[in-house]
């Protein structure tokens, strides 16, 4: 279960160009690209290298600049797009291990949500 949306859709999702940690390198699978964007409350800092399956996401409140929510996850088995609308954006992410799935459903907008569920597996 691996997979990573292409980069094109992650820019229409996040609605910015990344910065890339290679400048170098055609391959977005094989780089790290940074993404930061904002909705009317919060601002967000995602970092994701799908070769390493690394999500960071970072979320900081927009008008205070205090942080509410830090993510660093160094085994996403898959990243989902659900939702990619202009008043609507949200992610699944899946992290699978031998006994359980865990998903972490984020929305981005219109406002930042996040949902961590763990499923077992039999």
């Amino acid at each position: 279960m691996h997979g990573y949306p292409e980069e094109i859709d992650l820019i229409s999702l996040f609605e910015c160009e990344p910065t890339l940690f290679d400048t170098t390198s055609k391959d977005f699978f094989y780089n790290e690209a940074t993404y930061k964007f904002s909705n009317r409350e919060e601002d967000f800092v995602v970092i994701l290298s799908p070769s390493y399956c690394e999500v960071k996401i970072q979320v900081t409140q927009r008008t205070s600049n205090k942080s509410i929510s830090l993510l660093d996850l160094k085994r996403v088995d898959k990243f989902e797009i659900k939702a990619d609308k202009k008043d609507l954006s949200s992610v699944l992410l899946w992290i699978q291990n031998d006994d359980f799935t865990q998903t972490i459903e984020i929305d981005f907008k219109p406002k930042f949500k996040l949902i961590l569920k763990e499923h077992f597996i039999r």
